[in-house]
């Protein structure tokens, strides 16, 4: 789930000049001075995430150790956006223009949930081989998880649903 997620989060910013621009444009929003915020910084976390997605898979205890440094580093970033009251939009995977809010800290905090218990369990398991039939239950939840985290913001619109026009139009006259 995490390599997936992963994959997709720098395949979304590294798509194109357009993303990767909105994506350093992003970072200055975030609060990171222009001057360290620019293309190295951006270019540097969207490597560090796909490294992440191989390592976890290459070299399990890599992998979630620079999973958990990289959520760690993007859940404070985001909670230091709400804690300023900017809109900043959610360029986690690349397109989403959805300003971050509360949503995006209960996807990172599941997701460092998972990465936490995946460290744990994996420095506790036995080592014995998986039997395929668990195996690919586990991989079967894993890429639909990774899909549902990665589609956070639409979820999170269809549970919530569209902001009232009345609401709207009122909160424009003030």
């Amino acid at each position: 789930m995490l390599a997936l997620v992963f994959v997709l989060a720098a395949f979304g910013k590294a798509r194109g000049r357009k993303p990767f621009e909105d994506f350093i444009q992003t970072l200055v929003n975030f609060g990171l001075p222009p001057s360290l915020a620019g293309a190295p910084l951006a270019a540097t976390l969207i490597l560090a995430e796909a490294a992440s997605a191989l390592l976890l898979l290459l070299n399990v205890a890599v992998g979630y150790a620079l999973a958990l440094a990289l959520l760690g580093g993007f859940t404070l970033g985001i909670a230091w956006v709400l804690r300023r009251g900017a809109k900043v939009a959610c360029r986690c995977f690349g397109a989403s223009n959805t300003p971050v809010g509360a949503a995006h800290l209960v996807r990172n905090g599941l997701l460092l949930a998972v990465t936490v218990v995946g460290a744990v369990s994996h420095a506790a398991a036995s080592g014995a081989p998986v039997p395929v039939a668990m195996g690919a239950i586990a991989g079967t939840a894993g890429v639909l998880g990774g899909v549902f985290v990665t589609r956070w913001d639409d979820l999170v619109f269809l549970i919530r649903g569209p902001e009232p026009v009345a609401a709207s139009s009122r909160a424009r006259r003030n």
